[in-house]
């Protein structure tokens, strides 16, 4: 008779430990939920008054890593790529666009923004390998290699890609970077931000494709790839935004 009350005791005890356990489990899990989503909240919110057609500097959203600039970030005359390492045309039209905006000088600004396409399995991989190079000012020479070389790594996984990257990377930077600092900077919750920050102004401009070129918040059509060709239009296109700049 004592052991079954004090067994009924001893259950209800444990009925009440379990109890309280579990209200704080579920408590604590709603705790790190809702704070989860008041910070992806408070980033979307900061995000959205990011203006897409200006050149950011480093801010609390975008991992603190200023836009890739290439020319005078002062002129009137703005060129925002979104490519894709993993892109074919983008490998293919890189060279062209980059010919072309040298000869302009100071007269032009050219900004690269990373839009890696949900099928191309290296594509976030390359992005952070150039974004990691780009922490220490070789991104452009970096961006040439990858373009160049991307039937190479198209196809590679793993450690094979990453021993590809850091080839590419040590090319880039005439083996004067440190090997060290971008290893470490490849796992950097910044630059996962900057890529973040990138693909949602992609989203905001509703691009579904790559590359995509615009001149002065223009839409640089690409109906031909042919270089020639290309190197035409896109003279002539920013010939033009220039003239308007003047007025």
């Amino acid at each position: 008779m004592l052991y079954n009350i004090y067994y009924i005791k001893n259950r209800r005890k444990m009925r009440k430990t379990t109890t309280i356990v579990i209200a704080l489990l579920v408590a604590g899990f709603a705790a790190v939920v809702g704070n989860a989503y008041l910070q992806k909240k408070a980033w979307s919110d900061g995000v959205a008054k990011l203006d897409v057609w200006s050149i950011n500097e480093g801010n609390e959203y975008n991992g603190h890593i200023k836009d890739i600039v290439i020319g005078n970030q002062d002129a009137k005359v703005k060129i925002f790529e979104y490519a894709d390492f993993q892109c074919s045309a983008c490998a293919t039209t890189f060279p062209y666009i980059h010919e072309v905006v040298k000869k302009y000088g100071d007269q032009v600004a050219y900004i690269y923004r990373n839009y890696s396409l949900q099928y191309h399995s290296s594509s976030v991989a390359a992005a952070t390998a150039a974004l990691a190079t780009n922490n220490q000012g070789f991104f452009e020479k970096f961006a040439e290699e990858m373009f160049k070389n991307q039937s190479e790594w198209f196809y590679s996984e793993g450690q094979t890609r990453d021993n590809q990257f850091e080839k590419y990377f040590k090319v880039a930077s005439e083996n004067k970077g440190n090997i060290e600092k971008y290893r470490t900077d490849l796992k950097s919750s910044d630059i996962k931000n900057k890529l973040a920050v990138d693909r949602e102004f992609a989203t905001r401009l509703n691009l579904s494709a790559t590359p995509l070129v615009y001149i002065n918040k223009e839409k640089f059509d690409m109906t031909s790839v042919k270089e020639s060709e290309f190197k035409e239009n896109f003279r002539n296109r920013i010939d033009a935004a220039l003239k308007e700049a003047e007025k």
